[in-house]
């Protein structure tokens, strides 16, 4: 028998497509801080553009600064140095290891094509062109920022409802909930006259088995916190990346509170009357 209020079915089906606002697609202020931490080496590299010689101005500019160089690898998208490939003659290499003296840059000029670009003129600022790389490696950082989205999206809620609330706070914090021996971090916590709501937000787009761990261990917490009767744990989770685990889900259903978007009201209206 659920302690949820909704049914089990009722609540996947309502699980949201996305929590995606339009701050989630790119970071701006992240891509221009990473420019302008190399920008005096991309100034320096913008001698190489439209160079019909390439070879000859990479060695002036080499013999001249020739740690300008060491930022080559995001001219072809890669932002860890020390990314493995094969070279031409078949050896593992990293990339770093073309960036050793004029003749290796030459030769990593030519085997990325970037030679042509560059003696063609069809780039005229290395400085905006990595910007764009920058904002292009930025989507590798949506995961990360999906968490975050959804946490902010439920403060916003909990604001337009007046709800107080503190955010990550350890259950070390409360000097009577002594439950763990390692320090579990709430993302929400309401403290309301009778009850302390400790609270973890999640969405999640795409499935995997990390969403089958992520139930078992919040059934376990709720579990442990139900033993003592001033707290209560609530889990608001979203997305329809649940619809792989739908099974380890609806086990934790049973025995966890559990919300989403769509009724998350009715937690909140919950908070109101106890408070």
């Amino acid at each position: 028998m659920s302690i949820n209020n909704t049914n089990f079915n009722d609540f996947l089906n309502s699980l949201q497509k996305t929590n995606a606002t339009l701050d989630y697609f790119t970071d701006f202020d992240k891509c221009s801080e990473n420019v302008n931490k190399i920008s005096m080496k991309l100034h320096s590299l913008n001698y190489l553009l439209g160079k019909k010689n390439l070879k000859q101005a990479i060695d002036e500019l080499f013999l001249d600064n020739p740690k300008c160089f060491e930022v080559l690898n995001l001219l072809i998208a890669v932002r860890n140095k020390k990314t493995n490939l094969f070279d031409k003659n078949g050896n593992l290499v990293e990339i770093k290891s073309y960036f050793l003296n004029s003749n290796k840059i030459y030769e990593f000029f030519c085997e990325t094509g970037l030679d042509k670009i560059f003696i063609n003129g069809e780039i005229t600022n290395l400085h905006d062109y990595v910007f764009g790389v920058e904002v292009g490696l930025d989507t590798n950082a949506r995961k990360n920022r999906t968490g975050n989205l959804f946490a902010n999206l439920v403060a916003q809620i909990f604001i337009s409802n007046n709800i107080k609330f503190t955010r990550e706070i350890n259950h070390t914090d409360f000097k009577d909930l002594n439950f763990s021996d390692d320090k579990k971090r709430f993302d929400f916590v309401i403290q309301t006259q009778n009850i302390t709501y400790l609270i973890e937000a999640n969405f999640y787009n795409g499935g995997g088995s990390k969403l089958n761990e992520v139930a078992r261990s919040y059934t376990e917490i709720s579990e442990k916190i139900s033993h003592f009767n001033k707290y209560n744990f609530i889990w608001i989770t979203d997305g329809q990346g649940w619809f792989s685990a739908k099974n380890k889900l609806a086990e934790a259903y049973k025995s966890v509170e559990i919300y989403n978007l769509e009724n998350l009201n009715t937690f909140i209206q919950k908070v109101k009357n106890n408070d």
